[in-house]
């Protein structure tokens, strides 16, 4: 297998270019800070591709010498009581528009249904930090095509791997291994980081927006789906 090794400084959404590998596939990873009217910290992570037809994203995970650890900086995970793990049921969004803020991973999906998000995630989310952790789709998967906006989020060459929120901490940071074919060769590797911290003016609004809206915040997650674990 190949491995690369890059970090990248998630304060302003660019896209990270691998040094030498213009005709590579994989690009790198970037963050976005999602708007929203709740006072939450947002932040969705893509893994992003530039070669229509031989890239495919495939898991998100951990080596023993590269752990995955993702952490709320200052607070704590925002968990929506009707939220799991993976992304939120679309008829679920109708009824809490909250739960689209929600904390969760994926491979390619931002809102289920109708057909449910074919990730698989094992690991137990904690407070503030996610570690010993992974999610994946079945190599092939058209939830893993990067490129098919049918099946995968936002299927313009980026695909969303996870969405991390938090209504009291300061900044989301994490580093992780991804797996994924990259131009057409299958298994390859990259370690990479983010550090998302707010411009200064979402850090006001985050201070003085009023969390009425925001449907057990601080209660325990349901039960997931498939083989997730049960949040502490």
């Amino acid at each position: 297998m190949k491995i690369k090794a890059l970090k990248v400084a998630a304060g302003v959404s660019a896209p990270l270019i691998l040094a030498g590998s213009v005709h590579a596939g994989f690009t790198g990873i970037t963050t976005t800070s999602k708007p929203n009217a709740f006072g939450l910290l947002v932040v969705n992570v893509y893994a992003n591709f530039d070669r229509p037809g031989t890239d495919a994203m495939v898991a998100v995970g951990k080596t023993p010498d590269s752990p995955l650890f993702i952490q709320v900086v200052g607070g704590t995970f925002y968990n929506h009581a009707f939220g799991g793990d993976q992304a939120p049921h679309h008829h679920l969004l109708e009824l809490f528009p909250s739960l689209a803020y929600d904390t969760f991973v994926t491979i390619g999906m931002k809102v289920a249904g109708p057909t449910e998000d074919a990730s698989v995630f094992t690991g137990t989310f904690g407070v503030s930090t996610l570690q010993d952790a992974g999610w994946a789709v079945t190599p092939n998967s058209p939830q893993g095509n990067p490129f098919n906006a049918v099946n995968s989020f936002p299927g313009d060459g980026r695909i969303l791997i996870g969405q991390f929120a938090t209504a009291d901490g300061t900044s989301i940071q994490g580093t992780m291994l991804l797996q994924f074919t990259s131009n057409g060769v299958a298994g390859v590797q990259a370690v990479v980081g983010f550090n998302s911290i707010p411009a200064p003016g979402a850090l006001a609004m985050m201070g003085s927006a009023g969390l009425a809206g925001l449907f057990g915040t601080r209660r325990r997650r349901r039960q997931p789906r498939g083989n997730s674990s049960r949040r502490q």
